[in-house]
């Protein structure tokens, strides 16, 4: 117990609580701008952004057996329109929530880390579903990030909950 004490020591979990929340905040950011561009591109963004990175592995591996390259052309070919719905509407909410739990984690609101740690349970548990469904693995660590960081959350409600009473 004493040596997972030291591992974890207070400055080290505030070090990265701190660097959690600026993570989740730029995430959101950009999770919120490419929404907004996959609204507006219909599928061009989406598709030339898929081949581009086919292109990538097929300069590497020229001889057409590439399973990476072909699977990402054929998945930017296939993505239906509800698909594109439920990307942007994922992109658009997990961008909002990260961004409200940035901010509300960084002005120290300890009454709302409760509902922050709720939301990310809820896409901790979503994200598992999905990535049975798929196995994803940046999913997998998406997933694994949040629940290390709901973990540090806890850590530190915990902390700050006995410093106000």
């Amino acid at each position: 117990m004493k040596i997972i004490k030291r591992i974890f020591s207070r400055r080290l979990i505030d070090k990265v609580f701190e660097i959690g929340i600026l993570i989740k905040a730029v995430f959101g950011f950009f999770e919120v701008l490419a929404g907004i561009l996959f609204t507006f591109s219909k599928n061009i963004i989406t598709n030339n952004f898929i081949i581009y990175l086919a292109q990538q592995e097929i300069a590497q591996d020229s001889n057409d057996k590439d399973i990476i390259a072909n699977y990402l052309i054929k998945t930017a070919i296939s993505l239906s329109q509800d698909s594109r719905i439920f990307a942007v509407a994922y992109l658009f909410f997990h961008g909002a929530v990260n961004i409200f739990l940035a901010i509300s984690l960084a002005k120290g609101k300890v009454r709302t880390y409760p509902a922050i740690m709720s939301l990310l349970g809820i896409f901790i548990i979503y994200q598992i579903y999905k990535y049975f469904y798929n196995y994803s693995l940046p999913l997998l660590f998406l997933t694994a990030f949040d629940i290390m960081f709901v973990w540090i959350i806890w850590l530190e409600y915990k902390r700050k909950s006995r410093q106000i009473r």
